[in-house]
């Protein structure tokens, strides 16, 4: 049992640099849909980044993750359609390790992060 929802928890979303927890309701919903439609747990790689954390790992300069509205999640747990059907609207690969998702208002799928 998480305490942002029934299955995800603030620790998942900290920034790896200075701890802190930023996570939009907006996009905890919209994994919460994804996690429901594959049927089993989603592994957050990356949640919120801090701005040193964001320009450490080589993120866009207004990454979604600077706001709390963007996830990393480890590969192999969920497809692009699947993403798209939970709602969530920026889908992209990042390297071999993680896919990409955000809440932002029109939907974009980027081919690497």
């Amino acid at each position: 049992m998480g305490d942002l929802s029934a299955h995800f928890d603030r620790h998942e979303f900290a920034c790896r640099h200075c701890g802190r927890v930023i996570v939009s309701a907006h996009l905890v919903r919209h994994l919460e849909r994804l996690r429901a439609i594959v049927g089993r747990p989603l592994v957050v790689v990356s949640g919120y980044r801090c701005p040193e954390h964001n320009r450490a790992v080589g993120g866009a300069r207004g990454s979604l993750h600077l706001r709390g509205e963007a996830a990393d999640l480890r590969r192999g747990y969920a497809t692009t359609d699947q993403a798209r059907q939970a709602g969530l609207n920026g889908i992209g690969r990042c390297g071999p390790w993680a896919v990409h998702v955000d809440v932002r208002p029109q939907p974009v799928t980027f081919h690497d992060c």
